[in-house]
């Protein structure tokens, strides 16, 4: 099993309440309308981008046993376009369920169908106004850790 199949296989999660799951190779440029709420991969920093030193692919020293490698993504949910000035609060209801449904969803495939050697970790859910193709959503980012033993 590859990062990739572990790419598409938490597309193939689904969650209450969210129109679209984007696999990498599905990502358009602009999210259309009709597909909101939509769950897209990233990387934390930004695409292409690894930020701080624990972000992104680490690969553990071998010691002599199976190699360890740990990649963080953030799987990130567009809820909404952020139009007005209203204030995230107005959309924070609707997320919170939201929040709820993505983590019944994830928990019951923590392993994204036996690519993982770990159960997932969602290390940290930041609900806040998130940017995809110059367009600002209310949203909520899921960080999350992926171990597998190469």
């Amino acid at each position: 099993m590859t990062w990739r199949t572990a790419f598409t296989n938490l597309a193939n999660i689904a969650v209450t309440g969210v129109t679209t799951r984007y696999d990498l190779n599905g990502l358009p440029n602009s999210l259309p309308s009709a597909d909101l709420p939509a769950l897209a991969p990233a990387f934390p920093g930004g695409v292409g981008t690894v930020a701080g030193e624990e972000e992104g692919l680490s690969i553990l020293t071998y010691d002599g046993s199976a190699w360890r490698s740990t990649l963080v993504v953030d799987h990130i949910l567009y809820w909404q376009p952020s139009w007005s000035d209203a204030g995230l609060h107005t959309v924070l209801p609707d997320l919170v369920t939201a929040m709820d449904n993505y983590l019944s969803a994830v928990k019951a495939n923590g392993r994204l169908s036996g690519v993982l050697s770990e159960e997932l970790q969602v290390t940290r859910i930041e609900p806040g106004v998130y940017e995809y193709a110059g367009v600002r959503y209310y949203g909520v980012r899921f960080r999350h850790e992926w171990v597998r033993m190469l």
